[in-house]
């Protein structure tokens, strides 16, 4: 389907999710896999970004907001500047957010921001490379340690760490999806690992530095940290790929 006939009246292109362009703006994203287009920005400025399909969270360098599907902002909290990295519960309307440059954890409890009791000497000597929220009262860490990646699993509220693992072959950067998947690079492309420990492997030509983000249940979007282009990646079981979006100046 060509963009071009979603201007006619009764079709509407499927909404993909909110995606980060190359100027820092939240967008929309619309189509279908390999035929993209962005529509007007709801905010700017922003240093981070992720989508459940149904709740946003956003980081501009001095707060935290969350948003919905339609892009209507539902609360703010001021942070520390720098990035963050999000993650949401299974259900995707609650979620997490670590602000790096305070190792802070921040709760969205589905109607106001809460910030968590967080304090591990040794999270805090590690690179935190991604989160996820599996149950209500523990987040998981990815980290770095040396030259091996790590997941952590920490309580909410309560310091320690209650068990952690090895993620043998798994590389930076990573992402982990609210499904439990992980989404990371390879040789030859994108990897993407199941709880189970299945893989499917996703070619693609990929920059020598990125960031990945979540853009809805099922995509995830590819940011080249050295130049201005943006890609898609479908994650959905038989549906995988790889896909450059478009470039937006409005």
């Amino acid at each position: 389907m060509l963009p071009g006939a979603w201007a006619q009246p009764g079709i509407a292109p499927p909404f993909l999710g909110f995606v980060e362009d190359s100027a820092s703006a939240l967008r929309p994203a619309y189509g279908v896999s390999g035929s993209f287009v962005l529509g007007p920005p709801v905010a700017g400025k922003i240093a981070s970004v992720a989508f459940s399909g149904s709740l946003g969270l956003l980081k501009t360098d001095s707060s935290l907001a969350a948003f919905d599907s339609h892009g209507k902002f539902l609360a703010s909290l001021a942070v520390a500047s720098g990035p963050a990295l999000f993650a949401f519960s299974p259900s995707g309307t609650t979620a997490l957010a670590f602000i790096a440059s305070t190792n802070e954890l921040v709760e969205w409890r589905g109607s106001a921001f809460a910030p968590l009791e967080f304090h591990d000497r040794e999270v805090a000597a590690s690179t935190v490379l991604a989160i996820a929220f599996p149950t209500p009262f523990e987040a998981s860490l990815i980290v770095q340690r040396k030259e091996a990646v790590w997941e952590l699993n920490v309580p909410l509220g309560a310091a320690g760490i209650s068990s952690q693992k090895a993620l043998i072959g798994v590389r930076g950067p990573v992402l982990a999806l609210p499904s439990g998947e992980l989404v990371y690079r390879d040789a030859s492309g994108i990897v993407a690992r199941s709880p189970d420990g299945s893989e499917v492997h996703i070619a693609a030509s990929l920059p020598r530095s990125f960031s990945l983000q979540q853009m809805n249940r099922d995509w995830v979007q590819l940011t080249d940290l050295n130049g201005s282009a943006h890609f898609a990646i479908h994650t959905a079981a038989g549906r995988e790929g790889f896909y450059q979006l478009p470039e937006s100046t409005r």
